[in-house]
């Protein structure tokens, strides 16, 4: 299972596009969020939902999105889950799955601000002071931790074309790898 991390405009989304059209499957942890954010009716502007996240891992433990996340899961060999955020959830991960790998997806702060507002999303912020505030959560969450033990970091700083070509190639050479990825077995 391929676990992606990083902060937010970094590239996850589309370091996920490119392993959505090699096969793999997307298990997108913040759509578990919005989801059940949703079905209590939370707000999904950027505040509201990190406000819900913050309240669900101090109820439930730190990695709640990750036992919500897995229960999406079919396929563990082919499935690139998006958004880990904590430790905690990338130990619950590697206790109840096998062959973890996870990638970290780096951006300097300019570019991701640039991104974000770029994609307009409606969880999104739309200043620095904004992206801050998202970025300092976050990192309250741990996520600087799992960057910090990702297996393989990509840096995201040129044009979408080679950004894309880059992942392709890194993806390529986990696949080459790991030969429990059968990316047929999912069609």
């Amino acid at each position: 299972m391929l676990i992606i991390t990083g902060m937010p405009g970094s590239g996850k989304d589309e370091f996920v596009k490119v392993a959505k059209s090699m096969g793999f499957i997307d298990a997108h942890m913040g759509n578990a969020v919005k989801k059940n954010a949703l079905k209590n009716n939370i707000s999904l502007d950027d505040k509201s939902v990190g406000t819900y996240a913050t309240a669900e891992r101090k109820k439930y433990g730190m990695d709640i999105w990750a036992k919500r996340t897995a229960e999406l899961i079919t396929n563990p060999d082919i499935t690139i889950v998006d958004g880990l955020r904590n430790e905690e959830e990338l130990d619950y991960f590697k206790n109840n799955f096998h062959n973890i790998i996870v990638i970290a997806v780096f951006a300097n702060e300019t570019d991701r601000l640039e991104r974000i507002l770029a994609r307009d999303r409606e969880d999104d912020s739309h200043d620095y002071s904004g992206m801050h505030q998202r970025d300092n959560r976050e990192l309250s969450w741990g996520i600087g931790k799992v960057i910090s033990l990702a297996d393989y970091m990509i840096v995201n700083d040129s044009t979408l074309e080679e950004y894309h070509k880059n992942v392709n190639i890194l993806l390529k050479h986990i696949i080459s790898r790991h030969p429990e990825i059968n990316l047929q077995s999912g069609h």
